[in-house]
């Protein structure tokens, strides 16, 4: 009888990468010989495993996780997007301590059914195209496995395929330590690094892609076992037996791991950091949109195709959509998140708000606090004065009609305190129509902001057109003062910046993130100058004017630094490589999983509540103030202690006892 392999819907009609241009009859099932007996057809069964990777992308939702199978049910994705988990964007919601599962051995076994059968093919191709395609495999294997144990820690080790018809004890396996989990990974893809092709393919897997995913990886496992010993998961069962956390002595051998094929692949890959543009703002921007750049090593698109319809349809995302301001940009709901005035002043030459004698700085543009600003910080977030397809942004909280006092006034009471907000002085609204009107006289003596005449009367507008209202809700509301930028496109035809109509690609891999993830790691392993220069190298390209690691307390994110010195004792020059890494990626879904594996989350997210930049124009100077104001929805930000390790499935272990014990703190 031949052996059939059934592809299901739900396994095709997934995010396809290279593989769209495949032509082949649609079937309901194919022989295992049509898939693995030539190039095509095992391309072909590659393609649905790839949509199945756990990419933390435009589509994925940190309450829902990925869901793959359902791109049109992803509209409000921007909504539930990780970085506002971590903190890095203030919208809604915030930490989901439980996770999203990622239960994936229905795809492992997939990739299990090709590395288990594949050598009945093997004198259907030379032993390169062979070893090629087997490393392909187990680098897939590596990449949805790895989803699995970042949420739960150790897990069953299944490298054969199962019999169903098997005994049900058998059947019924246990979980393996998270470290043997992480050497399988490990030797997954060391295999594929050794064996996949060299040639760049930003579609697929290729030595350079296996390389950069054990670059993170093995960082991973080596700070989970260096950091671990600072959680009190002492007396839980599953720590105990090394289900749950890493033994601290294994912790060199994992840096080793990820500095070796950092190395390698900075040293040996065809990737070099984007620098296309003088402009290094744009430069910044622009890496991320830009398809040929040299910098990307892996993403993911959104073409789809499904192997039972050979006419490819397209669904796109809804960054753009659901991140700009409506209607003078998006011609959707408008934007849902917002980088908070704490995220912006761990960027390199954020200006000071507050004037030597204690008052609030003045100017005369509210452009102008962009004039210090790190280039990268500027290619990463919209302020005042930018411009989008021919609109200049502005965003002012208000008006005030004198400001004589100090800045501390508003540091830490609510936004409406005495004397400053009083007897009408501070003018807000909720209705960016609501008018300031001024004599013609008047009008005559404004110079710095757009005096408008309607029918004789002369007005400015009480808030800026793109915010900030009086509403606490986020939605098409600029809560914090700026708008993200990052992976915004700004060549998308004017008018129909809807719902699905983005198709810019996620960059899952790129030569950044290898400085940083060897930088990490070379500092760890006690090569302090090694981390340096790629320290250097990614700051000068930001435009950064001190490139150095710092070891000067003053320039780490005071955050992040006390909070973490509450858990261990860490270098400032240590602390200072993972601020680096924050700006670099910020907005790049890495953070949340940062906090984790450095096994701070439940202290840096600890009652967290963002600040906000809010500009306005003070009526009797002509001038404009930013103050540093407490966010007006008061979100708090906290994860705790349960965040470490996602619950396995109640479900899973319903069907395998053999999986308790349960993680720490479920």
């Amino acid at each position: 009888m031949k052996n059939l392999i059934i592809i299901f819907i739900t396994f095709c009609c997934v995010g396809f990468y290279s593989c769209v241009d495949l032509d082949l009859e649609p079937k309901g099932q194919f022989t295992e010989a049509e898939f693995f007996g030539t190039e095509a057809g095992v391309q072909t069964y590659f393609a649905g495993l790839y949509g199945w990777l756990p990419i933390e992308d435009f589509h994925y939702q940190q309450n829902n996780g990925y869901r793959p199978g359902d791109a049109w049910g992803t509209w409000e994705s921007p909504k539930q997007q990780q970085a506002t988990m971590s903190a890095e964007y203030v919208g809604d919601p915030q930490v989901n301590n439980n996770g999203n599962d990622y239960w994936r051995y229905d795809r492992i076994r997939d990739v299990n059914m090709f590395i288990n059968n594949f050598e009945k093919y093997k004198d259907l191709y030379t032993e390169k195209k062979y070893n090629e395609l087997l490393g392909e495999a187990r680098f897939l294997r590596a990449f949805i496995f790895s989803g699995m144990v970042k949420r739960y820690g150790g897990i069953p080790i299944i490298s054969e395929v199962q019999d169903p018809m098997a005994d049900v004890e058998t059947l019924r396996v246990k979980r393996d330590t998270e470290y043997d989990c992480y050497k399988f990974i490990y030797e997954d893809l060391k295999f594929a690094s050794e064996n996949m092709t060299e040639k760049a393919d930003k579609y697929r897997g290729t030595k350079w892609t296996a390389l950069a995913l054990q670059s993170r990886l093995m960082l991973y496992a080596a700070t989970i076992a260096k950091y671990t010993q600072y959680v009190p998961f002492a007396g839980e069962e599953a720590y105990e037996k090394g289900l749950a956390g890493i033994d601290a002595s294994k912790a060199n051998e994992f840096f080793q791991y990820s500095y070796d094929a950092s190395k390698k692949l900075i040293e040996s890959g065809p990737y070099q950091l984007y620098k296309n543009y003088s402009d290094l703002a744009v430069n910044f921007h622009e890496m991320l949109l830009d398809t040929d750049s040299k910098e990307t090593i892996f993403f993911k698109n959104y073409l789809h195709h499904d192997l039972f319809n050979r006419n490819a349809y397209l669904i796109g995302h809804n960054w753009d959509a659901l991140m700009l301001p409506n209607p003078s940009m998006s011609n959707f709901v408008g934007a849902q998140a917002y980088p908070s005035l704490t995220t912006m002043q761990s960027f390199e030459g954020f200006p000071d708000l507050v004037a030597e004698d204690g008052t609030p700085k003045r100017w005369d543009s509210p452009a102008d606090i962009k004039n210090s600003m790190e280039p990268r910080m500027r290619g990463s977030m919209f302020f005042n004065g930018d411009v989008f397809q021919d609109v200049t942004f502005e965003m002012r909280r208000g008006l005030y009609k004198t400001f004589p006092w100090q800045a501390n006034v508003v540091k830490d009471g609510l936004n409406n305190e005495s004397p400053h907000n009083t007897n009408n002085n501070r003018l807000l609204s909720n209705d960016y129509n609501t008018r300031y009107t001024f004599s013609a006289q008047e009008a005559a003596n404004i110079h710095n902001i757009n005096v408008k005449e309607d029918g004789g009367t002369y007005y400015i507008n009480v808030i800026g057109a793109h915010g900030t209202r009086t509403s606490t809700g986020r939605e098409n509301n600029c809560l914090t003062g700026a708008y993200v930028q990052k992976y915004i496109n700004p060549k998308m035809e004017k008018g129909k910046i809807i719902e699905h109509a983005s198709f810019q690609p996620w960059v899952a891999f790129r030569l950044g993130e290898v400085y940083l993830n060897h930088a990490e790691a070379a500092y760890e392993l006690g090569y302090k100058d090694e981390a340096n220069t790629y320290i250097r190298k990614i700051r000068e390209r930001a435009g950064c004017e001190n490139l150095d690691i710092s070891n000067d307390p003053a320039d780490v994110i005071p955050w992040d630094y006390e909070k973490t010195t509450t858990v261990y004792p860490i270098d400032v020059e240590l602390q200072f490589i993972r601020d680096e890494r924050f700006r670099e990626l910020w907005g790049e879904n890495h953070r949340w999983w940062d906090l984790r594996r450095w096994r701070v989350a439940d202290k840096v997210l600890e009652q967290f509540r963002p600040r906000i930049l809010s500009c306005y124009y003070v009526l009797d100077e002509d001038k404009y103030i930013y103050l540093d104001e407490r966010e007006m929805g008061d979100r708090t930000w906290t994860a705790n202690r349960i965040c470490y390790y996602q619950a396995i499935p109640s479900g899973e272990i319903n069907k395998n006892p053999n999986l308790l014990p349960q993680n720490p703190f479920r």
